[in-house]
Order: structure tokens, then sequence, then C-alpha cells
């Protein structure tokens, strides 16, 4: 919801969009007029207002979209024989989608972390003003000593000795007290390790979308940010000596925090 000031005085008409901040600019205005507050709801919640139509027999139009375009198949009636505005609730989903995957893209590309940090990595909390004048909380990675050493060792262990992966949880798990696993208690895999060598967040960049519906994603489809978005782990030139080559299978594996909303 948008709240829009006016003056009638001086015709001083901005628009924010959360009430707080427009009623603390009214009261910064320096006039002789008091400013008029309007609110003003989303287009979609008064699609949402409406998805549920009158009994049926009654016409009810949309003030969005109409409904009349519908085929008999996209029509459905609830319990009570009221019509279910499908084109309503598609709407209103596609709105939701898009907004969230436009702010996960802003979050990613300014270089700030979404999810739990990768296996050598630590998220630090910090306060961010955006453009708009407002604070948020964001997360960034930084080095923890003891595991990004061990990330270190095993691009090491891969890029020059060219080790597999099995080979390297190997060696990994003979010392678990210098090379914990990411899982407490647990032990390191080849899948584990390889998770740690595709990762490309241990170059200094951010990365999101790297899969679809569990599925890898092209890498031309990923959301990346600049380098140096953080402390890097490695160097671009070790990470790509590193990487698994066509025989060793796929090589998009990525952590869950990774994957986009099915819907977007």
């Amino acid at each position: 919801m948008t709240t829009r000031l006016y003056c009638r005085e001086c015709g001083w008409h901005p628009e924010f969009r959360r009430k707080r901040t427009a009623f603390r600019a009214a009261a910064r205005h320096q006039c002789p007029g008091k400013p008029v507050a309007e609110m003003r709801p989303q287009w979609w919640s008064r699609l949402w207002a409406n998805l549920w139509t009158s009994q049926p027999g009654s016409s009810a139009v949309d003030t969005e979209v109409s409904v009349t375009d519908q085929t008999g198949d996209d029509v459905l009636v609830d319990a009570r024989g009221n019509r279910i505005q499908w084109a309503a609730l598609v709407a209103h989903h596609a709105e939701n989608t898009r907004r969230a995957r436009a702010a996960m893209v802003d979050i990613v590309q300014a270089g700030y972390q979404i999810g739990p940090p990768p296996y050598g990595y630590r998220a630090l909390r910090i306060r961010v003003t955006d453009s708009s004048g407002h604070s948020k909380l964001r997360a960034v990675l930084v080095p923890e000593w003891q595991t990004a050493a061990v990330v270190r060792q095993i691009f090491i262990w891969r890029a020059d000795h060219g080790l597999t992966f099995a080979a390297i949880a190997a060696r990994l798990n003979s010392d678990p007290r210098q090379y914990p696993a990411p899982v407490p208690n647990g032990r390191w895999t080849a899948k584990a390790v390889r998770r740690v060598v595709t990762n490309v967040k241990y170059t200094g960049r951010q990365v999101w979308a790297r899969t679809i519906a569990g599925r890898p994603a092209p890498v031309d489809q990923w959301v990346t940010s600049g380098p140096k978005a953080h402390e890097p782990l490695v160097d671009d030139r070790t990470f790509h000596r590193a990487q698994p080559s066509a025989g060793e299978g796929p090589c998009g594996v990525a952590d869950s925090a990774d994957s986009p909303p099915s819907a977007a």
C-alpha cells in the first residue's frame, strides 16, 4: 500500500511506499497548509478482494481483470456455488512471484548472502540503507579461519595434484579434527567435495539460481554479482582448473540456498 501526500497551499504531492515514512515527511513539511494523506492499495489487492464473486446468476466485473472472456473450463464454483475468478488469483500469484524474484536478484547483485553461508564462511549481519532511505539488515560472507583453510586445501589437492573427489574425501576423513566435515559429527563424501569445488562463491562472487526445480540451470541464466563481493578463498585460475571434466558427470551441484522458487 502506498501513501500519497497533497498540500493545497503549495501543491506538494510526493508518494511514499510506507505510511510511517509519509507521516514523518508530512510533519517536516514547511508550509502553512497541512498535507492530506491518501492511501492507495496495490492493484493486486483489489483483485484479491474481488476473488470471490457474487451469487450465481449475478455478473461481477473486476476492476482490473474481466472474466467475461473465460471459457467454461476456466470457471469453477466453490461449495456455496460462488464462482471463482481464477484470473485474479493467477495475476496475484504472478505479481508476488515477480516481486520476490526481483528482490532476490537485487540482493544477490549487491553482493549480499541469501540463506545459510557455504562451508568456509560465516554470515555477518550488517545494516544498510537503500536508495529510498530505508534501513535493512543484510548478510555478507566473511571467512571462518579453520574451515576456510580446509576449502583452500581441497582446491590445492584438486587443481595442483589432480585428485579425484573420492580421494580428497578419504584424505579429509583421515583427520576429522583438522578437516571438520560440513555436517557436525559427519564424514566427507565425494558429493560434498564436489559441492565445494563447484561453488562459485569461493571466488568472491555471489551467485543465485544455479538450479531450477532441483535441476542444474545453464550458466548464462545464473544471477551473479561483481567480483570481490566478499573475500575470495581461491583465485579464478585455480577455481577453473579444479572443475570436474566431462567424464566426471554433471558439475551443476548447488546448495539449497541457490534454488529459486519453482514458479519464478
